[in-house]
């Protein structure tokens, strides 16, 4: 799906502006024409401008609606007072397209279907099952506090791994000042001297030397080298294989798969209790799925339940997913719990990730400090070796 900006006159003459999501020009026009607005200019908006709205903004989108509409405002009015209030003016423009076809009569749900680069793929389906059952208001709730999750979850990731690269950054930097500045000044010694350089030191100042002469080609290596991996492994067939490699090395096999359930169970189980059917609640979820490798081991999942199939029978028979999801499962269904377990699940498996990485960030760290503690104590060690050979100078 691609933005357009776009100007418009409606019968009455009146001239409004926005942004409209579509697949080409012709499907703008002709969704600009059902709406009785016709267009006087309309272009392509720049995509890399919808990628900057964050996440915050369409949490805050899902609170302030939830409350408006518990404070007895009607939805227009209440779209129409966040449009007033909006200061991003891209997300504005949304908010002002979904005002729009609101108005047009359209349910709010629809005017957010077309958006769903923006507001998420789950987004208009929870709403629709909410304005169906008539808790709207609980569904933009379970929404937001969904998003809250996932955001703080991807960002617990990121936190987690900014210390051990910090250190491993700073542990580089110190070895290359070592090897490109410090040690060939204090081998210039012993040339003037001429006496013979220890082994490791000359092995030390060769490499300093290719630094020094070459090392400004390293960047552009390491560009090159990202480039074509990301090219390479944003393929298919690459996305796959590097998927396959993922859940065949031990602790990030474990970490892949956690990960991936977590985002399936929680997805699943927040559109299960905002009433969204079954069927298209799995067929929405395995979506959320990255890994390709478990995203085909749950497609059977959406036949088996089609068929009459229960979703607890189908983990118990799949020897990659852990024991506890056919028992947890089992118990929801009986109970009539089945949303509440999916969560839970998705809460137990959010929580070993967390524990995971807390043991591996413990772990990472001093295995770095000892690292970087023996390269420079070799360091170190070459060049007291060559101070003491200074004792040996015939003068």
């Amino acid at each position: 799906m691609s933005y357009f900006g776009y100007k418009a006159v409606d019968p009455s003459g009146n001239t409004s502006k926005g942004v409209i999501e579509a697949t080409n020009l012709e499907e703008a026009i002709r969704k600009l024409r059902q709406r009785q607005l016709y267009p006087v200019k309309i272009e392509p908006a720049k995509r890399d401008t919808y990628r900057k709205i964050s996440e915050e903004l369409i949490i805050s989108f899902c609170k302030d609606l939830s409350e408006l509409l518990k404070s007895g405002l009607p939805i227009d009015r209440s779209l129409a007072l966040m449009v007033s209030q909006q200061n991003h003016p891209i997300f504005k423009r949304i908010v002002q397209d979904i005002l729009s076809s609101v108005q047009e009569g359209k349910s709010l749900s629809e005017a957010m279907e077309n958006h769903e680069t923006t507001f998420g793929s789950m987004a208009h389906h929870m709403i629709r099952a909410g304005e169906a059952s008539g808790t709207l208001t609980s569904v933009l709730d379970k929404l937001s506090i969904y998003l809250e999750r996932r955001k703080a979850f991807r960002e617990s990731l990121i936190s987690a791994s900014i210390y051990p690269l910090l250190l491993l950054t700073m542990s580089i930097l110190s070895m290359t000042v070592l090897v490109v500045y410090v040690i060939p000044k204090f081998a210039k010694i012993f040339e003037d001297l001429k006496q013979d350089i220890p082994f490791v030191t000359k092995v030390l100042l060769k490499i300093g030397g290719f630094l020094e002469n070459y090392g400004w080609l390293i960047p552009f290596i390491l560009l090159v080298v990202f480039f074509l991996s990301k090219k390479i492994f944003l393929s298919d067939e690459g996305r796959k294989y590097l998927d396959r490699v993922f859940l065949k090395l031990p602790i990030v096999k474990t970490l892949v798969l956690y990960t991936n359930l977590s985002r399936f169970f929680i997805s699943l189980g927040t559109m299960v209790k905002s009433g969204v059917p079954l069927l298209r609640a799995i067929y929405l979820a395995r979506n959320v799925v990255l890994n390709h490798i478990i995203r085909s081991e749950l497609a059977p999942l959406y036949d088996r339940v089609k068929t009459g199939k229960s979703v607890s029978s189908f983990f118990a028979e799949k020897a990659i997913f852990p024991a506890r999801i056919a028992t947890l499962l089992r118990i929801g269904e009986e109970k009539g719990e089945l949303g509440e377990s999916l969560l839970s699940l998705g809460n137990y498996f959010e929580q070993e990730i967390e524990k995971i990485l807390k043991r591996l960030v413990t772990l990472i760290e001093p295995l770095i400090i000892i690292g970087t503690g023996l390269v420079i104590g070799i360091m170190v060690l070459s060049m007291f070796s060559a101070i003491v050979g200074i004792s040996d100078i015939s003068f």
